[in-house]
């Protein structure tokens, strides 16, 4: 992946660590960006790329976990590579604040999210999973991503704020045009029907309280003050498309694995109760969020010296598919000790959803094994086609492999 240099490069940043590769938009890396990045790892565990306005990308596994560590130099804001900073006008609650601030919202927000607390949404998860699998199981061939992936979480999101399931199928439209059409138009004006809708939305929990988040958040105060309508819009949103997105994308590329390993899906079928363990081996083979960082100060990184301002890449499959951290790291190996996964991040900004994302891939993927039989890709295809900060698959053909 290295090539010579084509314009001047920060004083700083040590020429032998230049690698020109464009981490939103290169064929290598929409195409399967776990070996794109396994493969950059294996030059080093720390490089800079010159594309997307400079930025370095942090890869081995110790380095990945000092970054995280050490929230006080390597900030939250702003989100991705590209910043996504002009997409939202203000910064996303809790995911972009730092240090007593993020604290604050953070402490606010946690009791929300709690194993005890997103339990009772379990029941729904595992009734939609079902109707939303009996109607693929007995098809020749399915498009897993619109019929299964982009549909199930939206019925989190649905409980979560206290809406009807048949707003199901108009929030999974917007979520893709927002954040997979490709089209600036199409994501603005999606972008724009989100937000409207949250608004009246937070309007009506105002004056009429439920028993649902947004109710509670209204009610909640931070330094014995209410939350603004500009706080509990920059918190739904954030909920909007992170609980959305993020599930969808991981539920792809989970199927997408199981797909190709008939082996291992006889397995599961067989015995169910291995299936927290692989999912939680699926989840360090396969983080689908690589998080962008930047430095508030001067900082030495692996004997590098970075600078305050600077952009940091943090490649959480990479680390986790480390060599020095496992033996035979890009191997699915179901109980594997001792294992380890960055897919929700790590230190004070771990993923706040981590639990209810938890549940709703452990009541999927139980559901899957009990309902579908063998299944395989129905055509070749890249892992990745989604730009931006999360990995995902766009199109999952799969077909019956007894067809």
């Amino acid at each position: 992946m290295a090539s010579p240099v084509t314009h001047p490069l920060p004083s700083h940043v040590p020429a032998q660590l230049v690698r020109d590769i464009d981490i939103a938009n290169e064929a290598e890396v929409l195409a399967d960006p776990y070996a794109a990045f396994d493969r950059l790892r294996d030059e080093g565990d720390l490089l800079w790329s010159p594309r997307l306005g400079g930025h370095w990308i942090v890869l081995g596994a110790g380095l990945v976990r000092e970054v995280f560590q050490t929230p006080q130099v390597f900030s939250n804001y702003p989100t991705g590579v590209p910043p996504l900073n002009e997409f939202w006008p203000r910064k996303l609650i809790p995911q972009e604040l730092d240090g007593a601030e993020h604290t604050r919202y953070r402490r606010l927000l946690s009791p929300f999210f709690s194993p005890s607390a997103i339990r009772p949404m379990a029941e729904s998860v595992t009734r939609r999973a079902r109707e939303l699998i009996a109607a693929v199981a007995d098809r020749d061939e399915i498009e897993f991503i619109d019929a299964v992936a982009a549909a199930l979480p939206s019925t989190v999101f649905l409980d979560l704020f206290g809406l009807p399931l048949a707003q199901a199928d108009v929030f999974t439209e917007w979520t893709q045009q927002l954040l997979h059409s490709g089209d600036a138009a199409v994501a603005a004006q999606a972008g724009q029907r989100v937000v409207s809708y949250l608004l009246t939305l937070i309007d009506e929990r105002r004056h009429s309280p439920q028993e649902d988040l947004i109710s509670a958040l209204t009610l909640a105060e931070v330094d014995g003050e209410p939350l603004s309508t500009e706080e509990l819009l920059d918190i739904a949103f954030l909920l909007f498309i992170a609980g959305l997105d993020t599930v969808a994308a991981q539920m792809g590329v989970v199927v997408h694995h199981l797909a190709r390993d008939a082996s291992l899906q006889q397995q599961l079928r067989a015995d169910p109760v291995l299936i927290p363990s692989t999912l939680e081996e699926l989840l360090r083979l396969y983080p689908i969020v690589p998080p962008a960082r930047t430095l508030t100060c001067d900082y030495t990184l692996g004997g590098v010296a970075m600078r305050k301002g600077d952009t940091v890449l943090v490649v959480t499959s990479s680390a986790s598919r480390d060599p020095e951290v496992y033996d035979n790291p890009r191997q699915l190996q179901v109980g594997r000790s001792g294992a380890w996964t960055t897919a929700f991040g790590m230190g004070p900004h771990r993923c706040l959803g981590s639990h209810l994302a938890r549940q709703e891939l452990n009541i999927f993927l139980g559901e899957w094994c009990r309902r579908v039989a063998d299944y395989e890709l129905a055509a070749d295809g890249p892992i990745s086609e989604h730009r931006g900060s999360v990995h995902g698959i766009s199109s999952l053909p799969l077909r019956w492999a007894s067809v």
